[in-house]
């Protein structure tokens, strides 16, 4: 096709062509181009339509967006950084969860008066914590039970901590979150959905 002198059908096809990609232009394109060929924009077709993002925002990358956060807070002494921390810790020099009562298997079924059985089902469901001892072997605290039971909740517990030695230890440290007792002392009186909230928060302060 002559550029200088082309024929009636390749005008019609590069017409064609010409409005075929002009149609799947954005608006803010077909206002750019309009301006450039100057040609006059109906003041109706100069506002943003509805739902098409501004020119800003269209162009912006999503790593340009501004996040806005509600900051760190107010900085404080270190003083005053410290009576805070303070409130909210306990200081823990008990070693009640290695020196708590503990009965290997064996003796426990005896003690409990359940079957072997059993035991090893609420091992496998967490509803015990079973401390190890070896590679094969297992004691466990016998603080944890009630009336030839386990306390409700300590699988809820469990869930929050990497091995059942960690969640002992918490367990019987007092904890400003169970009025100051120990967790354990929190389950024995009915309380574990206190219990629960606690454990899933116990490392907030870490």
């Amino acid at each position: 096709m002559s550029a200088a002198n082309p024929t009636r059908t390749d005008r019609t096809a590069l017409a064609k062509a010409i409005e075929s990609k002009v149609e799947k232009m954005p608006m803010a394109d077909l206002l750019a181009l309009a301006s450039t060929l100057n040609v006059h924009v109906p003041a109706a077709r100069q506002t943003k339509r509805r739902g098409e993002p501004a020119e800003a925002e269209r162009r912006a990358a999503p790593d340009d967006r501004v996040l806005r956060g509600g900051g760190v807070g107010p900085v404080v002494s270190a003083a005053e950084g410290g009576r805070l921390l303070d409130a909210i810790t306990v200081d823990v020099d008990s070693k009640d969860w290695i020196e708590s009562d503990v009965l290997g298997a064996g003796a426990l079924v005896t003690w409990l008066s359940i079957s072997r059985g059993t035991l090893d089902n609420w091992r496998k469901a967490r509803k015990v914590l079973a401390l190890r001892k070896g590679l094969r072997n297992f004691v466990y605290p016998t603080r944890q039970f009630y009336r030839s039971r386990p306390l409700e909740g300590l699988d809820l517990v469990a869930e929050h901590f990497a091995a059942p030695e960690d969640a002992w230890e918490w367990l019987v440290a007092p904890n400003r979150m169970t009025g100051g007792k120990p967790p354990i002392e929190a389950l024995r009186d009915g309380e574990a959905p206190a219990v629960a909230r606690a454990a899933a928060g116990a490392y907030d302060y870490a």
